[in-house]
């Protein structure tokens, strides 16, 4: 039967109509009233660019987009809020002895593990003492493949000798728990030190301090990674790999707002993975997305002002934040290998790197800043970052060192290969760094692009020799970059993994320094060691500096309550949507 075209169109546009009105009754049930003429209610869409996380277990965690995701799944005894302050999470309060050695911390009795099939009935049970140092002592448990073993190192009584219990074993000695982790009753908890450490709360403010459930770990075995159980603000609800991984809100959080709300406010987190920057605003434009963290640098002036403002035709219509990282993008050399051993060499891949021109013409000037002096941000606004002198661009230091070194005119052909992670920042960093040590150091330079979380893995194995990276603050400490570089955190066999420290340098200076720094509690004196220890890191460029990073996030109209701070922590249960 042939029917009239213009009634075929009046059909559609009456569906069209009925389907936009349906979506708008169901996102208008969704959302509910709050104190504080807040709502409660629908779902935040929210994009990681790098892809997949390789694992939501807290002992394997190495990346940012983990961190993103499982900060709204765990809690933390201690954790930063949104000023970068420490403070209360699952621990109440907590007292420090006088010489620094003891730390009690005194729990929450309020908060519950997520209900669960690895609970008894599916009901979560409350958070104790004991999960703690469960949590913990994973962390120091070789068996689990932990790389976040550093965070305890030489630090928390016995961890060496756990983490090390089966050889331990061998020569009669049996250790069965890290005795400076230890449980008064339910609701207190002791960490005792083996020298003072003034960083140390910060520590257990990582992805290391996250509390897990003994229960998951034991019920899902190797898959825990991809089951995670703990008590935070979202539950874990499915994942499929490339496309999305969404939380739901957890309806027995313990935690309150300002106005009295029970949080979070949302009903629902997506996280997607496009990992095209251009597709990524496309969406955001479209409404799909709830922010965009990652504009093109293609289009970055034309979205954003030299002023740091929103261009007129985005100013009513998004918002806009910025703010001086915490975060440094560099390159990583291994400086245990044949060719890169070479001091001289190092140096002369340094000085033939236009940091300048790279933040200007490549990246259009969206960075903080070239890193001319070291690895350490500006960020860190107490940390007299001018009184370490690292290395500007000089092509004639870089043909001296370069002669210094064997290599180039008159000596051994240089070829480079550089290993990068498939995200548009890192390519486009690579391609001039790529061009410049071809044109000054007369060198053969090759790309090796690579997925983010092989290029992690690979480099912690020792199997790359230069790489592309970033390092985000994992708590405002400025040990937390110098770390990176701390040589007694290298492992005694090159086939072991070397995290945070990939690049396996070890400098007997630098380790005093650093070491000097830790034990010291008056934060200038401290900072003035981190100095003078990144000064002999610079010279000796283990590592080599590129820029600064600023951080840039354009958020919906409708979003609220979603700070940006200097390390851009996606903690979501503070925000809600004014829809």
């Amino acid at each position: 039967m042939n029917i009239p075209s213009r009634i075929i169109a009046f059909v559609l546009v009456i569906s069209i109509l009925s389907a936009l009105s349906g979506c708008k009754k169901e996102e208008a049930a969704q959302m509910r009233p709050a104190k504080g003429s807040k709502k409660f209610g629908g779902r935040y869409t929210i994009n990681e660019i790098r892809g997949n996380p390789s694992s939501l277990d807290p002992v394997r965690m190495n990346s940012k987009v983990e961190d993103d995701i499982a900060t709204n799944i765990y809690d933390r005894l201690v954790d930063n809020d949104s000023k970068l302050d420490l403070v209360p999470e699952l621990a109440r309060s907590w007292e420090i002895s006088p010489d620094g050695l003891t730390y009690i911390f005194h729990l929450r009795n309020d908060a519950y593990f997520h209900d669960d099939p690895c609970f008894t009935e599916g009901k979560g049970r409350k958070f104790i003492a004991q999960d703690a140092k469960y949590s913990f002592e994973r962390v120091c448990d070789s068996k689990t493949l932990t790389i976040g073993f550093w965070v305890y190192q030489s630090i928390v009584e016995g961890a060496d000798d756990y983490f090390i219990r089966d050889s331990l074993s061998k020569l009669g000695k049996n250790i069965k728990e890290v005795t400076g982790f230890q449980v008064m009753n339910d609701s207190t908890f002791l960490i005792r030190l083996t020298k003072p450490y003034a960083p140390f709360l910060e520590h257990l403010a990582t992805s290391f301090g996250f509390i897990v459930a003994k229960e998951a770990v034991e019920k899902y075995g190797k898959d825990f990674f991809q089951h995670p159980v703990g008590t935070g603000a979202f539950i874990f609800d499915r994942w499929k790999p490339d496309e999305e991984i969404i939380l739901k809100r957890n309806p027995k959080y313990w935690q309150l707002d300002n106005a009295g709300n029970k949080l979070p406010l949302l009903d629902e987190v997506k996280y997607t993975f496009i990992k095209d920057d251009k597709t990524l605003f496309a969406n955001f434009e479209r409404g799909v997305l709830d922010e965009d963290f990652t504009l093109p640098t293609e289009i970055f002036q034309n979205v954003v002002t030299p002023d740091k403002k929103l261009m007129t035709q985005y100013e009513k219509k998004y918002q806009l934040q910025h703010v001086t990282a915490m975060n440094s993008y560099f390159i990583d050399i291994l400086c245990t290998s044949t060719q890169y051993s070479n001091l001289a060499l190092r140096r002369a891949m340094s000085f033939a790197i236009d940091r300048g021109q790279i933040v200007k013409y490549v990246l259009k000037n969206a960075p903080h800043g070239p890193a001319e002096n070291g690895i350490v941000p500006p960020g860190f606004s107490k940390y007299p970052i001018n009184d370490v002198h690292g290395i500007a661009f000089n092509p004639d230091s870089a043909r001296y060192w370069l002669k210094q070194s064997g290599y180039g005119d008159g000596g051994k052909e240089l070829t480079i290969t550089i290993s990068v992670y498939n995200e548009p920042r890192p390519m486009q960093i690579a391609n001039a760094v790529q061009s410049m040590w071809q044109s000054i150091l007369g060198a053969k330079v090759d790309l090796h692009v690579m997925q983010a979380a092989q290029l992690i893995d690979q480099s912690e194995d020792g199997k790359l020799d230069v790489w592309v990276t970033r390092w985000y603050a994992d708590y405002p400490e400025v040990e937390n970059f110098l770390n990176l570089q701390y040589g007694k955190l290298v492992p005694p066999s090159a086939d072991m993994k070397s995290y945070p420290n990939s690049t396996r340098w070890n400098n007997n200076d630098f380790n005093k320094y650093f070491e000097q720094a830790l034990a010291t509690t008056d934060e200038t004196e401290r900072d003035k060691l981190y100095a003078k220890a990144e000064n002999i890191m610079a010279y000796e460029s283990p590592a080599i500096p590129l820029f600064y990073e600023e951080h840039y996030r354009l958020l919906q109209p409708w979003v609220r309550d979603n700070p940006l701070d200097p390390m851009n922590r996606i903690d979501l249960k503070w925000v809600w949507l004014d829809k």
